[in-house]
């Protein structure tokens, strides 16, 4: 079972706040929303235990350590066998954890338990930063479900989850979106894992099922809200740009991303 400490969309005006207070990594972005919210998010100490997942080629682990004196562990597979011109772009992984000791890194991912080397019930606070997404919905519990067995009673899971908002696609798409939310128990569910980021809602039913999480406790994550409110935040129009000179992207259209916070924590 889990409390729920936070659920929402980000925002604005909590990313000029963090702005003003210069806190680690805040820019106008997204991930300079998302560091800086993972930091504030938990009031750290040097006796926890701390994991990364996804972090790859961050340096926020390192910042956490040296800032905090937590032990961080992260686990990311770096891409491996993975063909992804990002991967291909970035220094060898090898090279990359000699150079940061500090950090204990596990290449592997989430989700198989029984072939997984991480220590259970050994975690403080679980985090990630736009790493969720990339998971296929069909691992989407298992991930959950391993962060869970990971991580200690008391501790916290604090996740920034990228999604997309389902105005992008016009007025069908918020239709469509809708009824994916109203009809979403009654659906097979390889049709909820295939389209569980089109909306937050069916994010957070499919991946937090397995924790039994009451979704009552929750900002406003409605269709209308994205689309209308000015003040969620949506990823730079720069961003486009970087995805068509770096990887090739042929989409022109801008497309609004926003980032679901997830923030939970395990009840002893």
């Amino acid at each position: 079972m889990y409390e729920v400490i936070e659920i929402t969309l980000a925002n604005i005006e909590r990313l000029y706040r963090f702005k003003i207070e210069n806190i680690y990594k805040t820019y106008f972005s997204l991930k300079g929303f998302d560091n800086p919210w993972v930091l504030t998010s938990h009031p750290w100490h040097a006796a926890e235990h701390i994991l990364d997942v996804g972090a790859a080629y961050s340096p926020l682990p390192g910042y956490i350590h040296t800032n905090y004196g937590c032990e961080v562990w992260a686990v990311d597979d770096f891409g491996l066998g993975s063909g992804e011109d990002f991967w291909a772009r970035s220094q060898s992984p090898k090279e990359y954890i000699a150079q940061n000791p500090e950090v204990h890194y596990v290449v592997e991912r989430l989700g198989d338990q029984s072939s997984s080397s991480l220590p259970r019930d050994y975690f403080d606070i679980i985090y990630s930063v736009s790493t969720l997404e990339h998971v296929p919905g069909s691992m989407q519990a298992a991930v959950w479900q391993h962060m869970d067995a990971l991580l200690k009673p008391g501790g916290e899971l604090i996740h920034a989850v990228d999604i997309d908002f389902p105005s992008n696609f016009g007025l069908s798409g918020m239709v469509k979106a809708a009824a994916l939310n109203i009809l979403y128990f009654f659906l097979p569910r390889s049709i909820r894992e295939k389209y569980c980021l089109v909306t937050p809602l069916a994010y957070l039913r499919l991946a937090l099922k397995p924790l039994q999480v009451s979704l009552r406790k929750t900002g406003d994550l409605s269709i209308i809200n994205m689309a209308l409110n000015p003040d969620i935040l949506a990823e730079e129009y720069a961003h486009g740009l970087n995805r068509i000179l770096k990887d090739g992207a042929t989409n022109y259209k801008y497309q609004r991303n926003g980032s679901l916070l997830i923030h939970l924590k395990k009840l002893a």
